[in-house]
């Protein structure tokens, strides 16, 4: 029988079932933030469990746990034998016309149930939808009946995208594609999806994290003081925030003034609503969180709230969102992609290493936290990672020239 289980390391509740395969049984899991969702998939799990074991199971309902991503399509045919054999019968006689617009719907709700906020205002799932209407733009142009497309024409395209783009952008674009035309299969547009016979390994993180320099971050505490033309002048809020609370680029356009304890020094990471569009940003569960913050953040703070009062755009965030050109937006966040642009400008005019970035601040935030000897369990909550091992990664290798041994007792 399914099994419930509270999950701590994603902060939500785990439904644990298993499949038997002829001789042999495979476990699987599935993940949800409310344990009375957890109760429905236990039912509806258990219920997959008992066919599989005892084969009495209609065709439609194989066809909808498929859909749903708790069997495979070949796991299926082991399982439930003569499933194969109608199951192909009856999509031949089905196979409908490419609706691109039913797949990006489809594609949506299926990232909307996996991923670990459900949110459709966050900036990955936003990234997401954003390549995945890439993907369908090829689909669209290049073969508008869905059953043209072979395994050979898929390899062509990822072999032209590799010398233009990175292994990851190519890696995450043949992902968006399997899981496009895994809708198109479960929508009888396609019998079997071509995408999954490519076979293409994830890359590997080659790339270091930067950490800045003692010198590097006072030089950008000093800089972005004159750079107040981007953003609204709130550039040197992204760097305080970065450096000070180590905050990812969303937390610090949906915070809000309110969230601000001027008189503790704590600032908090929690929803956050837009009052005029009626948006509201949900932080992960462990993203939710309340950190403090030296005097020089909160001073200057207060001072750049005094700046937006007399300049007359002070709104309900900190960072606020439109610009001169449309006053109209004040009220509203500042949209997430802003402050990295605003920041690689900077970098550029001021000849500092492009390499830096704003996540650069945040884990300089937490690699100077470690070193400043504040205990690693503080800062995986500090920092809102549901994993120790996300926060262990922050332990870096200190360089002979920045002398660390000078600090020994003796």
């Amino acid at each position: 029988m399914a099994s419930v289980l509270w999950y701590p390391a994603r902060s939500c509740w785990r439904v644990v079932y298993r499949i038997r395969l002829a001789q042999k049984e495979i476990q699987r899991s599935r993940f949800t933030k409310h344990r009375e969702e957890a109760n429905l998939f236990q039912n509806e799990l258990g219920r997959l469990e008992r066919a599989t074991r005892t084969g009495l199971v209609s065709t439609k309902e194989i066809d909808d746990w498929i859909a749903k991503g708790w069997i495979k399509d070949e796991e299926a045919n082991v399982a439930f034998p003569g499933y194969a054999e109608s199951s192909e019968r009856k999509r031949r006689l089905h196979v409908q016309k490419a609706d691109f617009q039913q797949l990006l719907r489809g594609y949506e709700e299926y990232a909307l149930r996996t991923s670990k906020s459900g949110s459709p205002h966050r900036k990955t799932h936003k990234s997401h939808m954003s390549m995945a209407r890439q993907v369908l733009s090829w689909l669209e142009s290049e073969y508008p009946n869905l059953k043209d497309l072979t395994p050979q024409a898929i390899q062509t395209r990822l072999s032209e995208m590799s010398k233009e783009y990175s292994e990851w952008s190519v890696y995450q674009y043949l992902n968006k594609l399997r899981l496009l035309l895994d809708q198109a299969v479960s929508r009888h547009m396609l019998l079997e999806n071509p995408a999954r016979q490519i076979g293409f390994k994830q890359p590997k993180k080659t790339q270091e994290r930067r950490i800045l320099k003692d010198n590097e971050i006072s030089r950008l505490l000093e800089v972005s003081l004159n750079h107040r033309q981007y953003i609204s002048g709130c550039l040197p809020t992204v760097v305080r925030l970065g450096l000070y609370a180590g905050l990812r680029d969303e937390e610090m356009c949906w915070l809000r003034w309110e969230a601000i304890d001027w008189e503790n020094r704590i600032i908090s990471i929690r929803e956050s609503k837009c009052e005029e569009t009626g948006e509201v940003w949900i932080p992960k569960d462990y993203e939710m969180r309340r950190l403090d913050v030296k005097e020089a953040c909160i001073a200057y703070l207060g001072e750049d709230r005094k700046r937006q009062e007399s300049e007359g755009i002070l709104g309900p965030f900190v960072m606020p969102g439109g610009d001169k050109k449309r006053p109209q937006y004040r009220k509203r966040p500042l949209y997430p992609d802003l402050p990295q642009k605003a920041f690689s400008r900077m970098i550029q005019a001021e000849d500092m290493d492009t390499a830096i970035t704003v996540y650069s601040m945040r884990h300089t935030y937490a690699t100077m936290a470690l070193r400043s000897r504040i205990d690693i369990r503080t800062l995986q909550k500090r920092m809102g990672h549901s994993d120790l091992k996300t926060t262990m990664e922050y332990l870096h290798y200190i360089e002979p020239e920045e002398h660390p041994m000078d600090k020994l007792p003796y």
